[in-house]
């Protein structure tokens, strides 16, 4: 994507809107997205495979930060915060770290098998 790929207004679209444009930027179905995110999470059974000690899960809201260029790809970059500011303010710093090609990153070694 180019530097038109930015996604200027989003915060004004509806949530039915954002998702739309979200998961075609993401090139999933549509339907597949609002599947994913209309569940609000793990179960309290399945979280109970992933952590130990669990008592039950809890929402909070699923946003995405704009304008993140990475290796020179754009990319919609997943935040689930209940902080107002912070997707808006790393969309920001985001669209600045643009102006001198974005972010770069290399894995130099793995530290984590799964």
């Amino acid at each position: 994507m180019s530097d038109g790929s930015r996604i200027p207004g989003f915060y004004r679209l509806s949530i039915d809107e954002r998702r739309a444009l979200a998961a075609e930027r993401a090139g999933v179905e549509l339907e597949a997205l609002v599947s994913a995110l209309a569940g609000g999470g793990l179960d309290p059974e399945r979280a109970d495979k992933v952590v130990e000690n669990v008592l039950g899960t809890y929402s909070l809201p699923f946003g995405i930060a704009l304008n993140v260029r990475v290796n020179g790809k754009d990319r919609l970059a997943p935040m689930v915060i209940e902080e107002p500011s912070v997707i808006a303010a790393a969309s920001n710093a985001a669209r600045m770290a643009r102006a001198s090609g974005g972010f770069h990153a290399e894995m130099v070694d793995t530290l984590m098998t799964g």
